[in-house]
């Protein structure tokens, strides 16, 4: 088909419509035809085939994959955060905020809070603010960074004074008038990014400085910022941008009724890019086309350039609705994940209170385990204490009893003899006197020897003078020369020590030889005395008769109270004996 043929409107419809019904191989075809003649269609024509060229990508899916990757996906030397930020900040320019938020997030979530990528991420977020027409939210947040504790780079500050000039200047005026504040913003934009030698920022700046000078009818200077805007943004590769810019002064000139540079913008932004690179922008372009078409009397092509702005419209809300059905899914699974996440919390919740009950009975039990063993361990001790008590007052009985018996048994004969004596002394007559003075006086030393050792037992005076080994020797030599018994005595212990531990063991080893004498009916004690580290041991032995050991036996307090003496001092009695064997005693008395 002859491209001339194209110039016919009716040629032209007819090929158009034919393309639409066939299938998408022939559709293919027949946009090769439309496109390749496209210098001779008119504007409306052309936004046709545009709109033909949309809809056979759009019907490829695997094209649409390749096309979506193309322009989103981020090169992988990026690595994984700046690839997020890459992606996110071409949905951005595409005016597809809701796909740059979540990708925004995840890279927040990864950087260091107070870098520069982390204010970055901040600032883009301020920008889907204001794209989801979220004025108030991006311009506190935009403030909160601004006005923060921690330092900004100049590059991001810059960016930030101008986020903010752009929501002021969509926002409008709700509670005031808010030019005041996109000048200010951006006039500070413009300062740091002179300072910086930022040009894309510089760009952004002008953008919206040429925005409020046309609203204030400075359409000079609206114009000057707008074309400056238009050649930076180019000059940085932002063709999206300057696009934007070139809609801005596509208005410029429709205030000034300059309807011819209007369409010119228009002309040079839609040459900028391909209808599939950012439709939204092509849908914005078309509308005002219409417009223009309008305003000139042009109605039948104000109606076409309608018409395709109104289906890249469908397109625009379908993709809305898509990805609002997608955020509705989301919510959903989030909703039913939270619910279960709280079922398992509640049964968490429920394990862990039932293991604390557990744990505090275990711990009431345990306290009162505790009370009780520390209770009967107390009693024991009093009772024990008691015992020791009464075995200290039955020692103290005995030796008064002793004490008495001697005076009484010992000493008193010996008294009332001397009383005797001195009063036959009195009687006699001289040749007798000088006999009874001699009876008298062996009387006398016979009751000093009695006196001597009464005293002896109550405090052995050689014990406290000389120590336990003279003590032991002065009380067993006078035992062998005079009993039928036979001692066998060794004490290597030459040191001193405590007092009262000194007098317990010479007790104790008095009561256990006293003890063999009186009952054990034995021909022989082995008794041993010696240091074994620190300790003092005392191992003593005979070849009586023995009997049952029992220490609880009140009937035979001598043992007990020796066990008493040495458990008073940390130490301890070990006896072992039994009828016919003899008895063995070892008692420890620690120094």
């Amino acid at each position: 088909m002859s491209a001339q043929l194209l110039y016919d409107p009716e040629q032209f419809k007819k090929v158009y419509e034919t393309a639409f019904h066939s299938g998408r191989k022939e559709a293919v075809q027949y946009l090769k035809i439309l496109e390749a003649s496209k210098n001779i269609l008119t504007e409306p024509q052309k936004a046709r085939v545009n709109y033909l060229r949309l809809t056979i990508i759009n019907s490829d899916t695997l094209q649409m994959k390749e096309l979506e990757k193309k322009m989103f996906s981020a090169p992988d030397t990026l690595g994984y955060t700046k690839g997020l930020m890459y992606s996110a900040r071409k949905y951005l320019e595409k005016s597809m905020p809701d796909k740059a938020v979540p990708l925004l997030m995840l890279a927040l979530d990864t950087l260091e809070e107070g870098s520069d990528d982390a204010d970055f991420c901040m600032i883009e977020l301020c920008e889907a603010y204001r794209e989801k027409r979220e004025h108030k939210a991006g311009i506190e947040m935009l403030v909160d960074i601004l006005s923060g504790t921690n330092p900004i780079s100049d590059q991001n500050r810059a960016y930030a004074y101008n986020r903010l000039a752009a929501l002021y200047n969509e926002w409008g005026n709700p509670d005031g008038i808010y030019s005041d504040s996109v000048f200010k913003y951006s006039n500070l934009c413009l300062s740091l990014s002179e300072k910086t030698g930022s040009i894309s920022n510089l760009a952004f700046s002008q953008n919206e400085l040429s925005v409020q000078f046309s609203r204030k009818g400075k359409f000079a200077d609206a114009l000057m910022m707008s074309q400056m805007a238009v050649a930076n943004f180019i000059q940085e590769g932002l063709k999206f941008s300057a696009m934007n810019a070139l809609f801005n002064q596509c208005r410029i000139y429709m205030d000034l009724l300059d309807y011819y540079h209007a369409e010119l913008a228009i002309k040079r932004a839609l040459g900028l890019c391909e209808i599939e690179e950012n439709r939204n922008l092509y849908m914005r372009f078309y509308a005002v086309y219409a417009e223009i078409m309008s305003l000139t009397g042009k109605f039948h092509d104000a109606y076409d350039f309608l018409k395709i702005s109104s289906l890249l419209q469908n397109y625009f809300f379908e993709d809305r609705m898509n990805i609002q059905i997608h955020a509705q899914a989301a919510k959903f699974s989030l909703m039913l994940n939270e619910h279960k996440l709280a079922e398992e919390k509640e049964i968490s919740e429920y394990r862990q209170k039932k293991f604390v009950f557990l744990l505090i009975i275990l711990a009431i039990l345990i306290l009162v385990f505790m009370i009780s063993f520390f209770y009967f361990r107390l009693r024991r001790k009093q009772v024990m204490k008691q015992k020791l008590i009464e075995a200290v007052i039955n020692t103290e009985e005995n030796e008064r009893k002793r004490i008495a018996r001697d005076l009484h048994d010992g000493l008193g004969p010996v008294l009332s003899a001397i009383n005797l004596y001195i009063q036959a002394y009195i009687d006699a007559k001289e040749p007798e006197k000088e006999t009874i003075q001699k009876k008298l006086q062996q009387v006398v030393l016979g009751a000093i020897d009695d006196v001597s050792r009464i005293a002896q037992n109550i405090s052995p005076y050689i014990l406290e003078k000389q120590g336990i080994r003279a003590a032991l020797i002065n009380f067993i030599v006078p035992l062998n020369n005079s009993s039928h018994i036979k001692v066998n005595f060794t004490c290597t212990v030459n040191e001193r020590f405590e007092k009262n531990k000194e007098l317990t063991i010479y007790r104790s080893i008095n009561e256990l030889i006293s003890n063999t004498l009186k009952h054990a009916g034995a021909s022989k004690i082995i008794l041993h005395v010696f240091l074994r580290g620190n300790i003092l041991v005392v191992d003593f032995s005979d070849d009586g008769k023995g009997f049952q050991t029992d220490l609880t036996n009140t009937k035979g307090m001598g043992l007990y109270n020796i066990k008493t003496r040495m458990d008073t001092f940390g130490g301890k009695m070990i006896l072992n004996s039994s009828s016919g064997t003899g008895t063995h005693v070892e008692l420890e008395m620690p120094l």
